[in-house]
């Protein structure tokens, strides 16, 4: 029988490397990767302790504690993430309503250099409250 160009233990480092990919994978790719690697690891365990189930168990042992730890690391990078992006919009948010307020007061001031007009009102000639008010003329401020 030919032997192959490589053996189980770069099998399961393979097989290791591919459940790795799927740690980052929200509904089926975190139970992939757990017994992806609880495989790989006891494969690798089995060849490392010589063939033996203790050094099997160990090994997957040490492959689903791997998987929890590489799903935990993409949670923190998710959240982490997420987190920069929601400062950003926040940051974005009070830029706008920064230049809104400049540009309010931009245009409230050029109103304001322009130049008032008096308008002549004429008030008739009343009485009020028994008092006689003669006719005379007021001027009210008119602004553009």
């Amino acid at each position: 029988m030919k032997k192959l160009p490589f053996d189980r233990a770069l099998l399961a480092a393979l097989f290791c490397a591919c459940a790795l990919g799927f740690t980052g994978c929200t509904t089926a790719g975190g139970t992939v990767a757990d017994l992806g690697l609880a495989a790989a690891g006891g494969t690798a365990g089995y060849h490392v302790s010589d063939h033996k189930i203790g050094g099997a168990a160990v090994g997957a042992a040490a492959g689903f504690v791997a998987s929890k730890v590489a799903q935990s690391k993409v949670r923190d990078a998710i959240r982490d993430a997420e987190k920069r992006g929601f400062d950003q919009a926040m940051n974005q948010a009070v830029k706008q309503q920064y230049w809104i307020i400049q540009n309010q007061q931009r245009s409230r001031e050029i109103s304001e250099t322009q130049e008032a007009r008096l308008v002549p009102v004429v008030i008739p000639e009343t009485k009020i409250n028994g008092v006689l008010q003669k006719a005379h003329v007021e001027y009210l401020r008119v602004e553009p």
